[in-house]
């Protein structure tokens, strides 16, 4: 009898220590939740077409490590052959789940274009290895277009208030970054990042003078690059606050 009481007591006091140390291993595994960096993925391009620099990337590079309303940034670089972008920009969501995705890339001499539509084509028009995309669609299976899910309006406020040239396009074009963008809102790596800030920016070349509405010509040296940046992330992670 005695031993049948010792056995029962040792299960009693075995079973005590398991559940107290689950409940250690769950709270130390909240607590690394809770104190877990929250980020924000910002990309930009190499140059391409034979420039030495990408405005895309100017803009952006500066901003690795950054912090916007208590969320890190994070950037990357990517690459402009057909299919590695998307590739890559996918694969770094994966890795550091963001709570919003900005990708930046170059257009001409012509305002910042806030674009509100990612369309399911590509241009015929060789990469920087000089490679042809091999189909004309960014995905067979996909819709012919999809939006953008940064709030637009309030990051034009913020650029037009701030005195940089804004406007608001839709159309991306058919190279590397329209596919960037369609990948983006249609594929962007995890099922998480579907409900996630996320969408696609055109900036100036470096050093290039853009007309204002206003009349008055603006130059998007390095400077004006990085403050145009610096205004459209600080906005995303604002409203991403405020939600």
């Amino acid at each position: 009898m005695r031993l049948a009481k010792c056995k029962v007591s040792w299960l009693c006091t075995f079973k005590w220590v398991i559940a107290i140390i689950m409940l250690f291993v769950a709270g130390v595994s909240l607590a690394a939740s809770e104190n877990s960096p929250e980020y924000i993925l910002v990309t930009g391009f190499e140059p391409f077409g034979g420039d030495k620099t990408n405005g895309s990337w100017e803009a952006v590079r500066h901003l690795q490590g950054a912090q916007f309303s208590n969320r890190t940034v994070v950037i990357s670089q990517l690459p402009v052959i057909w299919g590695e972008a998307a590739k890559e920009l996918s694969g770094l969501i994966r890795k550091y789940h963001p709570v919003a995705v900005i990708a930046f890339g170059q257009a001409g001499a012509e305002p910042v274009r806030l674009e509100l539509v990612a369309r399911n084509i590509r241009d015929n028009e060789p990469d920087n290895r000089g490679t042809l995309p091999t189909s004309l669609f960014v995905s067979e299976s996909a819709p012919p277009s999809l939006k953008t899910t940064l709030n637009v309006d309030a990051i034009a406020k913020q650029l037009h208030d701030a005195g940089i040239p804004v406007t608001v396009s839709n159309n991306a074009g058919g190279y590397l970054c329209n596919e960037t963008f369609f990948v983006l809102m249609n594929d962007p790596g995890t099922k998480q990042a579907l409900n996630i800030r996320r969408g696609f920016v055109h900036v100036p070349p470096l050093n290039v003078s853009v007309h204002a509405s206003d009349g008055h010509d603006v130059l998007f040296d390095l400077k004006t690059l990085e403050r145009t940046a610096d205004i459209i992330v600080e906005t995303v992670a604002k409203d991403f606050s405020s939600k």
